[in-house]
């Protein structure tokens, strides 16, 4: 029997019982998430929650998590960490694994947990997998009446001679390009964070890789012109909030490093006006299809239309710059949805928080001078050293209100001069987002051209 979570204020009766045990699910840097996740410290003391962290990578430490952790091996099975949720008689549980391989673990993890009632905060088997493959997801947003770029599913094994000699294949992928016309990206079909992507400008392009082609089945799609931008949604069962808008700069030509050039959000009325409708039809997929903890949906605006690209069913990269421009905690909704206080009447109140301005960004380097420096003279959410693919990346998360907004340009050059974190250039896009958020019109603020 699964003992049910004290209510708050009750702290001192739930002493009287063994605490109720809250297991997380990680396999990226703990890091990420902070400062969100940290802040739950005070609200499972209060009421009596045992938490307990089981990552795969990265180290964390006791100021890293609100609770104790454990490490796992990187390549642990989904029985093997319900073997270990067991053996801690854990009462519930919440993925916040990336990337999607982990999140499809999870979602198995899940499954097998019912047959001993313990609740898990995580998607559907099905809805995990059919988001996780590129083309699956295309055909399900087109079923909902979403926008999705043109393209097709390239079949690895006739591209790579591996199966039936199909000498007309190539031909077909050929005339389909042509058909959905230049420039085009290759994606493979279940990797993510744009691994392995390929950039194709033209026919010598593609007949290039046609010739060397990736060793699996891709989607090649239309790579279209317009601003990549991505929303998160977060709830079950029909109780979603919609999280605001991240841009993350212009597409249409090679893709960049993720996180090499300015993300932020701010209020653009056209744009959220346009985006309105596809609000409410992601509402609606992800009601019937098993939404049920937090997904990331990656889109490209142009023309006043979002093309969706890719959905992520799990917390993102952006879960903390989409927290800093909201109030929403996305790791305390998980939260209260395992633990059953969730409610349509919730989310609806969590939506409905004061906006902020939130921006993020590379920096030159995190020496902790200058960190405490950004911590006295700006509202810093994050600054740290994020490691990717083997390479430390400075990187700060910050936020204002539209109130001081009109300031945050002059005190950044201030910062700057001391301690040279950013490319003026950088600082210059900040400083247009302010304008437009405040008064400006709705247009796309101008690249950076300078990236660390």
């Amino acid at each position: 029997m699964v003992t049910q979570p004290p209510a708050r204020g009750q702290a001192a009766d739930a002493m009287r019982l063994r605490p109720y045990r809250i297991a997380f699910l990680r396999s990226i840097e703990i890091q990420q998430t902070a400062p969100y996740l940290g802040r739950l410290h005070d609200t499972f003391d209060a009421d009596g929650v045992e938490a307990r962290l089981y990552y795969t990578d990265g180290t964390c430490g006791p100021q890293d998590f609100p609770g104790e952790a454990v490490k796992l091996s990187p390549d642990v099975t989904a029985g093997q960490i319900v073997t270990h949720l067991l053996g801690w008689r854990a009462d519930a549980v919440v993925s916040l694994s990336i990337a999607d391989e982990n999140a499809l673990r999870d979602a198995l993890v899940k499954e097998e947990l019912v047959a001993h009632g313990i609740p898990m905060v995580m998607h559907s088997v099905s809805a995990t997998r059919r988001l996780a493959n590129k083309w699956d997801t295309k055909e399900l947003v087109r079923s909902f009446g979403l926008d999705t770029p043109h393209g097709m599913l390239l079949d690895g094994d006739l591209l790579n001679g591996r199966s039936l000699a199909v000498p007309s294949y190539g031909e077909l992928v050929e005339r389909s390009a042509r058909q959905f016309g230049f420039p085009l990206l290759t994606k493979p079909l279940w990797d993510c964070l744009a691994n392995g992507v390929s950039f194709i400008d033209s026919v010598a392009d593609l007949t290039a890789y046609l010739h060397a082609p990736y060793d699996g089945n891709v989607v090649l799609e239309k790579c279209l012109r317009g601003e990549l931008c991505s929303v998160e949604v977060i709830g079950r069962a029909g109780q979603y909030v919609v999280q605001p808008l991240i841009w993350k700069g212009a597409t249409g030509g090679k893709p960049e490093f993720t996180f090499g050039q300015l993300r932020y959000s701010a209020p653009r009325t056209d744009a959220e006006t346009d985006f309105l409708p596809v609000a409410e039809a992601l509402r609606t997929m992800c009601g019937e299809i098993g939404i049920e903890g937090a997904a990331e949906i990656e889109m490209i605006y142009a023309a006043g239309t979002y093309q969706i690209i890719e959905i992520n069913p799990r917390v993102s990269g952006s879960t903390t710059l989409s927290i800093a421009a909201s109030g929403c905690n996305t790791y305390a909704c998980l939260t209260e949805m395992v633990r059953g206080t969730w409610s349509a009447d919730r989310a609806r109140t969590l939506e409905q928080s004061e906006r902020r301005l939130a921006f993020q960004f590379p920096l030159a380097h995190t020496a902790p001078e200058a960190v405490s420096a950004m911590r006295s003279e700006l509202d810093l959410v994050r600054a740290t050293t994020l490691h990717i693919d083997g390479r430390e990346h400075g990187n700060a998360i910050i936020s204002c209100t539209l109130a001081d907004a009109p300031g945050l340009a002059a005190r950044m050059r201030a910062l700057n001069a001391r301690h040279a974190l950013v490319p003026e250039d950088l600082i210059q896009q900040i400083d247009e987002v302010v304008r437009r958020a405040l008064d400006g019109p709705d247009t796309a603020p101008a690249p950076l051209s300078a990236v660390l």
